[in-house]
């Protein structure tokens, strides 16, 4: 089932799983994001106003919302980088929320977070596992399980 939500770029959509939440915006402009890898290479990742950033935390509620909305505002607005961490680091645990960006999101959450410079696979809670995000012109496009989900400015 494919279902399509409408998203400006000055909203953001919270899809809702039991033990965790994913935010989701559009890039809004054409631009990019640095990428520091576990290598010591910086990847520059070119991104257009249809692509989105996706950020999940491990945890659910307005807590965890405005931590979303914060790292959305890094990485977009004020241009801070992602970091991939070794997938054997011990600090990949203690993350309380990890991010995503480009044309396409799969959430999964049988890989352990922070530690992907793919940037079309991102952790997420288990019942927000197999969901697929795909920007398209004035919106989103979403593939998998999804029960609950809101759409509200970001400011």
């Amino acid at each position: 089932m494919v279902q399509k939500i409408p998203l400006q770029p000055d909203e953001i959509v919270f899809l809702k799983g039991n033990t965790g939440t994913v935010g989701i915006v559009k890039f809004a402009k054409n631009g990019h994001i640095f990428i520091g890898t576990p290598d010591k290479e910086e990847i520059v990742m070119f991104l257009e106003k249809e692509d989105l950033i996706a950020v999940s935390a491990i945890k659910s509620g307005s807590f965890s919302e405005d931590g979303i909305k914060s790292l959305i505002f890094l990485l977009r607005d004020v241009g801070a980088p992602l970091v991939v961490l070794p997938s054997d680091h011990p600090t990949s645990k203690r993350l309380p929320m990890v991010a995503s960006c480009g044309e396409r999101v799969r959430l999964d959450c049988n890989i352990t977070p922070g530690t992907h410079p793919e940037q079309d696979i991102l952790c997420a809670c288990d019942d927000l596992s197999g969901v697929e995000i795909k920007g398209v012109k004035g919106g989103l496009e979403i593939k998998g399980p999804l029960k609950e989900f809101k759409v509200e400015k970001f400011q």
